[in-house]
């Protein structure tokens, strides 16, 4: 039984490892979506900063609106990913807690069952104990 009970507790951990392994990886993920999304806003400044300091400003004006549109698309793109990615870490974060919980569980367990079977031991050599004393006196 108390093998049982270790069993499981060590299962209980390794569940919560991988949960933070999990949750690690998709904060991981959510950091380089954030990247994507500012390095596409650098994008966008540049490409404005260009325009409003070219001569050539009116000639380019159609085509850096398209990249304009393709980028404004792009990004929102990207934030509906970072946002599904955030809730993805904050459901991760819950799942580790939750693992958690039953990893302390199952060590309560365990240490209930090593502390009966301790018990039961010390119940079994005092009977033993006062079993010999009754046969040695008169």
């Amino acid at each position: 039984m108390a093998s049982s009970t270790g069993d499981r507790l060590k299962r209980a951990r390794r569940l919560v490892s991988v949960q933070e392994q999990m949750r690690r990886a998709a904060e991981i993920a959510l950091a380089a979506t954030r990247e994507r999304a500012a390095a596409l806003e650098a994008d966008r400044a540049r490409l404005l900063a260009a325009l409003a300091s070219s001569d050539h400003g009116p000639m380019l004006l159609e085509a850096t609106a398209k990249r304009l549109r393709g980028l404004a698309a792009e990004a929102t793109a990207i934030e509906a990913e970072a946002a599904a990615q955030a809730q993805a870490v904050r459901e991760r974060g819950l799942a580790r807690k939750r693992a958690e919980a039953l990893s302390e569980r199952r060590a309560d367990d365990h240490r209930r069952e090593t502390d009966k079977r301790e018990d039961l031991e010390r119940l079994d050599g005092l009977a033993a104990r006062l079993g010999r004393r009754d046969a040695s006196l008169p």
